[in-house]
């Protein structure tokens, strides 16, 4: 595949991700006025308890997973192979060991907290809240994957350096990720059609405050350069979905049974600070050693366990 190829199938990952945020920002408002509607008739109350702001955070999730395919062909991809993918043979133990590290580094990270005391348990948590958190995990693991470390790192692999690749897909991943719709509250008679697009244009109103912002950013960083060597080195996805998807669990299960016991906005820091993007990425030296070290451990597990597959790859 030629060089010329590429950039403007980039431009046509810009045009799908334009096209995801419209659709979101469109089908968010109905999804909202039918869970106020179920409600109101007695029906379920499931769906109105999620603010206006998460559901059009899952909106734009779930447009971009229903919309990928017909991108993905429009540009012009018709096999894995075209983004650097390949049939793995280890799919089930690379995802089991995603899950397993990522979820006992968060747990450590919880546990020292705890001991610390920067951290109590949270008064009346109710375990059914991992209901919620289970397909929460498995839906953005799986999107944000195919989308980052499938499409967005399998096209630019084709024209620039491994390590060059990696570095724009991470910083694409950070940015991507605090381009979200603020936390502001809407009552259930202010959405209109337009609620959408002006929530989402106001981004910047969730930002937190630089030290947070910082140490979000960093987290995401290593996150992301984590998960994208993961999946050159496997050629694969199963690797880094179950990584991420294990992040999301654990994070958000420690927020769901943890409290901070700092007064501030800025928790510990810069030991360990409050969770930024819905509660799923930790901020603070701690969480970012955390990071660090999974990523010595993901290394060793691709050169000493995964080696028989990735060893043709070196």
């Amino acid at each position: 595949m030629s060089h010329r190829r590429e950039f403007p199938a980039f431009g046509k990952i810009l045009a799908f991700l334009a096209v995801v945020f419209l659709a979101g920002c469109l089908v968010a408002p109905p999804i909202f006025w039918a869970g106020q509607a179920l409600e109101a008739v007695g029906i379920t109350d499931w769906l109105a308890k999620f603010p206006f702001h998460r559901v059009l955070s899952r909106c734009l999730q779930v447009s971009a997973l229903v919309l990928l395919v017909p991108a993905l062909r429009w540009i012009g991809l018709q096999r894995p192979s075209d983004l650097h993918l390949s049939r793995n043979p280890r799919s089930v133990s690379d995802l089991a060991a995603g899950l397993a590290l990522s979820v006992t580094l968060v747990a450590a990270v919880a546990l020292l907290c705890l001991l610390a005391g920067w951290s109590e348990a949270r008064p009346g948590a109710l375990w059914s809240g991992l209901l919620r958190i289970v397909p929460t995990a498995a839906v953005v693991s799986v999107v944000e994957e195919i989308v980052f470390r499938g499409v967005v790192l399998g096209i630019l692999l084709w024209s620039l350096p491994r390590t060059v690749a990696l570095a724009w897909t991470t910083v694409l991943f950070v940015v991507v990720h605090f381009i979200k719709p603020a936390k502001s509250a809407i009552a259930a008679d202010a959405v209109h059609w337009w609620t959408g697009f002006a929530e989402a244009l106001r981004f910047a109103d969730g930002l937190p405050a630089a030290g947070v912002l910082f140490f979000g950013a960093a987290s995401l960083f290593a996150a992301g350069w984590i998960l994208g060597s993961a999946a050159v080195a496997t050629r694969s996805l199963w690797l880094p979905i179950g990584l991420h998807a294990g992040w999301v669990f654990a994070q958000q299960t420690s927020n769901l049974l943890l409290q901070t016991t700092a007064s501030g906005p800025s928790g510990w820091l810069p030991w360990v600070g409050p969770s930024l993007v819905s509660g799923a990425v930790p901020t603070g030296l701690l969480p970012l050693a955390a990071l660090l070290v999974t990523g010595l451990l993901v290394k060793f597990y691709l050169r000493h366990v995964f080696r028989p597959v990735a060893s043709c790859l070196d």
